[in-house]
């Protein structure tokens, strides 16, 4: 059953999306109208872009009436991603929209007419303009407060149109004024400014679909968390799944001293998954557990010193030292940026036979999550 806070998260959304709706619908009608009267292709693709949002803030609330769906045995994790499936509808639409314009100012490039602006064209377009940054900050600002990507996209489009809106009044002024006409040139920027930001979108929403690294302040908030806890010596091997906006589930590991007992750490890892879901709303299926010898401190500390020097190596964690078995267990981090990755694992094993001959080696290589 959803939690009150995913509720009023739905509620907000819901609400901010009808509003833009509603203002979009409004601006759509004026600036067809006057659109019409000017002779305008600049103004009336200027309505086309605000009827885009019209649309796409309907696919956002499409979008969230399906995610809202409960788990079943198919997405037994729910249908949050339906979110990033809605947002990438909408850099289409607007894509398609954009192209749309481009084609219709081509052709009054090519057979150009004269427009026919006046003083309340200005006006108009000097309220618009004010009515859709006012509206792109809103709904922007719901959208971060709310975590919803499409929301954040949809405020952002709409600031963008400022700029739009803002070349289509000096056209406005030009022509009145200087008696200069680049309302065809105008519509065509603004046809390509349409395209550049569904692009831009289309490749934001992609990467949280192939599946974009989880925050790094929430991820290092958390791990800061679990730290805290007197118990836990070392916490590392964070990996954080997304399954929509806010929606997080992962594992941990951590180091805890092997002088305690199994009922110990069954509390300590119980009392983690339970703050986790409560501070931060993500779900810790699974926490493991590497346990530290207190006797091989020494040991330990001078084998991550020197591996974290070598070029490559980001991170050294989960060293296991079993002093009668004449063993070393641990984990390294190397970098995207290493050229060769198994080169870098190589050269850390090399480094450290050398400096403990009588003990078996066995390295393994994490990912930066």
């Amino acid at each position: 059953m959803e939690n009150e806070k995913t509720k009023l998260r739905y509620k907000r959304i819901l609400h901010t999306s009808l509003i833009g709706i509603l203002v979009n619908i409004g601006l759509v009608i004026i600036k067809s109208i006057f659109g019409v009267m000017a002779g305008s292709i600049a103004m009336l693709m200027d309505a086309l872009n605000n009827l885009t949002d019209v649309v796409s803030s309907v696919v956002t609330i499409a979008g969230l009436k399906l995610s809202e769906k409960a788990p079943d045995e198919d997405h037994p994790m729910g249908h949050g991603r339906i979110e990033y499936i809605s947002a990438v509808i909408v850099a289409i639409i607007i894509i398609y929209a954009g192209a749309t314009a481009g084609f219709e100012s081509i052709k009054k490039i090519l057979k150009p007419t004269v427009t026919n602006y006046s003083g309340y064209s200005i006006l108009i377009l000097l309220i618009t303009i004010f009515t859709k940054y006012s509206l792109g900050n809103f709904v922007k600002h719901r959208g971060k407060e709310n975590s919803s990507p499409a929301l954040i996209a949809s405020g952002q489009d709409a600031i963008n149109d400022c700029m739009i809106s803002l070349a289509v009044l000096v056209s406005a002024i030009l022509s009145i004024f200087a008696h200069i006409q680049i309302d065809a040139y105008i519509g065509l920027l603004i046809a390509l400014c349409i395209i550049k930001a569904g692009f831009e979108l289309l490749f934001d929403d992609m990467n949280d679909i192939l599946g974009r690294r989880a925050d790094r302040e929430l991820a290092d908030r958390l791990k800061a968390y679990i730290s805290g806890f007197e118990e836990v010596l070392d916490v590392h091997d964070l990996v954080l799944h997304n399954y929509g906006p806010e929606r997080l589930i992962g594992s941990v590991v951590i180091d805890v001293d092997s002088n305690m007992t199994a009922n110990e750490i069954y509390k300590i890892s119980h009392h983690i998954k339970d703050d986790a879901l409560d501070a931060y709303n993500i779900i810790l299926s699974a926490i493991g557990i590497c346990v530290v010898n207190s006797e091989s401190n020494d040991m330990r500390d001078e084998i991550i010193r020197r591996l974290e020097h070598i070029d490559g190596i980001l991170q050294v964690h989960g060293v296991h030292i079993d002093i009668e078995e004449k063993s070393i267990d641990l984990d390294v981090i190397v970098s995207f940026d290493a050229q060769y990755p198994d080169a870098v694992v190589d050269h850390a094993r090399m480094h450290l036979t050398e400096s403990y001959p009588d003990y078996t080696i066995d390295i393994h290589s994490d990912r930066d999550m």
